[in-house]
């Protein structure tokens, strides 16, 4: 069985005064408030209190009063970013730290955060929520733009598609539970990759919604032909969510 690894690769820079907010205000970063301010990873805000993001970037942190969340700025440096302390995070009971299944943790804001043009929330799926193959998805993040490499400073974007399970199911095996999904491009190319990991998989709806499909989680590799990103899937965890956000 191949390792898990964590993951973070675009190839678009998001720019502050483009006409795609939503690439500027979901991913947020998990910034140590201890000594230097250090990006950790990804996380989307779904609340004025509340960030989603992975399990994996909190659970080995002695203290969420370490950390904090640097909002509305597409540079991994935070200028001109509003910085929000954390002070409380809560990990999935379920989260199994063998193959990342329930890979998710909240992380609740000891402050709301505003709304402004480069800080909004995305929407939350209800748990019956169908997301089509077809669906127009993209992946933001400060993740490394090739395997190895090194992360950016400026936001960056691509566009994926959603892969049938099925077909995922082919390269990781009995790994890929149903709580999780892949997206990307089975012939390679755009992925996340290092430091990519608890942003969001976003796509649009029929009504020009945003909706947050995924949480970047991990894969094989960043932008292997055959092995595509995979997501914890937020409909399999909306209930669990609704007991802290009830909404």
């Amino acid at each position: 069985m191949d390792t898990v690894e964590l993951k973070g690769l675009k190839y678009d820079p998001v720019l502050q005064d483009e006409n795609s907010g939503f690439s500027i205000v979901l991913s947020s970063v998990l910034k140590s408030k201890v000594g230097t301010e250090l990006h950790r990873c990804g996380a989307t805000l779904i609340h004025s209190r509340w960030l989603l993001t992975i399990l994996s970037n909190s659970v080995n942190d002695s203290s969420p009063t370490n950390w904090a969340v640097s909002l509305g700025s597409v540079l991994r440096s935070g200028i001109g970013a509003l910085v929000i302390p954390i002070q409380n995070v809560i990990i999935h009971p379920a989260f199994n730290s063998t193959n990342m299944d329930y890979d998710v943790a909240l992380l609740e804001l000891a402050a709301p955060a505003p709304v402004s043009y480069t800080i909004q929330s995305v929407c939350l799926p209800s748990a019956v929520h169908l997301f089509p193959m077809n669906a127009e998805c993209y992946i933001t993040g400060w993740g490394s733009t090739r395997e190895g490499g090194s992360l950016t400073n400026l936001l960056q974007k691509a566009a994926v598609n959603i892969i049938q399970q099925a077909e995922c199911q082919q390269p990781y095996g009995d790994v890929l539970t149903n709580n999780m999904m892949c997206a990307g491009h089975m012939e390679g190319g755009k992925d996340t990759c290092l430091g990519d990991s608890g942003g969001p998989l976003t796509c649009r709806q029929q009504s020009g919604q945003w909706f947050i499909a995924g949480v970047t989680s991990w894969g094989h590799g960043c932008g292997r032909m055959g092995f595509p990103g995979v997501y914890t899937r937020v409909t399999s965890v909306r209930k669990w969510i609704s007991t802290y956000i009830p909404f």
